[in-house]
């Protein structure tokens, strides 16, 4: 049997759990909350959306893929030199 400061021990200890928990909860309860203001942001930004912010959402697109396509280009090269000096100096 379980003596009294064993009990008061483990009270402590539980105690101190449980404010760690709602601790938590209540910082994933913020999390949740702040997405979705966000998302309510986004949909009102998009429904409001003008023509002409389509058009340069599209063009920005455009350029980001671009850039994209051109940065792969480059690594893949990069690879492949180090592949070649990696043959070199086994050599």
């Amino acid at each position: 049997m379980a003596t009294l400061k064993e009990v008061e021990k483990q009270l402590r200890e539980a105690k101190k759990e449980l404010r760690e928990l709602r601790t938590h909860n209540k910082f994933l309860l913020d999390r949740l909350e702040l997405g979705h203001e966000r998302a309510f942001e986004l949909r009102q930004k998009i429904m409001t959306m003008t023509f002409d912010d389509i058009i340069k959402n599209q063009q920005e697109l455009i350029k980001y893929q671009e850039k994209m396509a051109k940065d792969k280009e480059l690594v893949e090269a990069f690879e492949n030199q180090v592949k070649q000096s990696e043959k070199l100096n086994a050599l």
